[in-house]
């Protein structure tokens, strides 16, 4: 049995057009809404041994503001990958597909349309949607992360932060 975990980062800003798309700061609210989720996730009591991150700056804002705000990564070993700076599911599958079989679990901090449509691709069930900093957690009927298929997962865990505003 394995794990996933899946955040979208947070609200980010279109309001430079200098910045190229991977450069994008949080908004105000996506500031906001990191707290409120991680703050949530610490009263659920949970913790995340592998966090696997997007190299985008709201990717990595989201991740810090969640290491600010609250202990849920506190002793996390962190990866920043360009691999997860991806909107395409095919490709995000192929790299969870090759993550090692040492981790029975870990939390991807990523973009969407990917991560949405890797939910819908898991879950035998189905979202639909995924806002900014929502929290997803599913747990995966299978021993190796290469034998991921579609309706494999069940939905354990979904914190929108619009539910806790």
């Amino acid at each position: 049995m394995k794990t996933l975990y899946l955040l979208r980062h947070a609200k980010s800003s279109w309001d430079d057009d200098q910045l190229n798309d991977a450069e994008r700061p949080l908004t105000r609210r996506g500031k906001r809404d990191c707290g409120l989720v991680a703050h949530q996730l610490e009263r659920n009591h949970k913790k995340f041994p592998q966090v696997f991150c997007s190299s985008a700056n709201r990717c990595q804002e989201t991740l810090q503001r969640f290491r600010t705000e609250s202990d849920v990564f506190d002793h996390a070993e962190i990866h920043i990958t360009e691999d997860l700076y991806t909107f395409d599911m095919q490709q995000l599958l192929t790299w969870l597909k090759e993550l090692g079989n040492q981790y029975d679990n870990a939390l991807i901090i990523g973009h969407n349309p990917a991560l949405f449509d890797l939910v819908n691709y898991l879950y035998d069930g189905k979202l639909d949607q995924l806002g900014t900093c929502t929290f997803v957690e599913l747990e995966i009927n299978v021993e190796y992360w290469d034998q991921l298929r579609p309706d494999s997962a069940k939905l354990q865990d979904l914190i929108r932060p619009k539910q806790l505003r």
